[in-house]
């Protein structure tokens, strides 16, 4: 009677470790679903710089955001750089280079109702932007 009641302890560790899997699996789960979307932003900021990079012959990018505003009649181009550098403008609306250090503003006072436009820096990098 001794025997029977060993072979059923044997299983009981079985069901012990898979219970312990089971937990582990849930608190990866929690953490992933709880910190997925902010690992994903970061990967794909980082896989943007890298495809930026590349693109540019591996120097990277000096220009690093445009954004477009519409406000009174005007369309306001904002052009973000990482490094001084000469900035145009082609598309729906342009603009011959002006020299840009951090932040620089195109003011339009023409334009179409929508349009794109994409901002050229010389130290490298192009970014288009839609209205």
């Amino acid at each position: 009677m001794a025997e029977k009641f060993l072979t059923r302890e044997r299983g009981q560790g079985l069901v012990e470790y898979a219970l312990i899997l089971v937990l582990v699996a849930v608190v990866v789960i929690v953490v992933l679903s709880t910190l997925g979307p902010s690992v994903g932003e970061i990967f794909s900021s980082i896989m943007t710089a890298l495809q930026w990079g590349v693109a540019e012959g591996g120097g990277g990018s000096a220009l690093t955001s445009v954004s477009v505003s519409e406000g009174f009649g005007t369309l306001t181009v904002t052009v973000q750089v990482s490094q001084s550098t000469t900035v145009s403008l082609s598309g729906d609306v342009s603009h011959s280079g002006q020299a840009c250090n951090g932040s620089c503003q195109f003011s339009f006072g023409t334009y179409p109702a929508h349009g794109t436009v994409t901002a050229t820096a010389a130290a490298g990098g192009q970014r288009t932007a839609s209205w």
